[in-house]
């Protein structure tokens, strides 16, 4: 998912692959911060919603490995079939379902990551340096 692509990355249906991917690039999501600086965000969403924003459906996207290389970045409302290497500061899981490992390349990224209370991970959650 490259660095030329776009803030975000929304699934319509399940998709496996069978090679590694990585998410790559810094992108702004078009808003500001209260001081009026450009917000950094990358999501991969795992779901469908209505005009109202409620979620109506959740997909998986599987892959052997899924490389998380853009700050801010996130996954949200589906599930990550494999394991994912974080690399970069303040990744997130926003309700959903990694059925595999999280390792973090680095201790910033492990220090900054965040999952909510509707987030699971089957695997590890460890610090592994590549």
């Amino acid at each position: 998912i490259s660095s030329k692509g776009t803030w975000i990355i929304a699934l319509t249906k399940d998709i496996t692959v069978d090679k590694d991917i990585s998410l790559e690039g810094e992108f702004k999501n078009g808003k500001k911060d209260e001081k009026g600086n450009d917000i950094i965000q990358r999501k991969i969403a795992l779901y469908a919603q209505d005009e109202n924003r409620n979620v109506t459906a959740r997909y998986t996207l599987t892959a052997p490995k899924l490389t998380i290389l853009s700050p801010e970045a996130s996954i949200v409302n589906g599930t990550f079939k494999g394991d994912i290497y974080v690399s970069a500061k303040d990744f997130q899981l926003i309700g959903t379902k990694v059925d595999g490992n999280v390792y973090f390349t680095n201790e910033e990224a492990k220090s900054t990551f965040k999952k909510d209370d509707k987030s699971t991970i089957t695997g590890k959650t460890e610090l592994k340096k590549e």
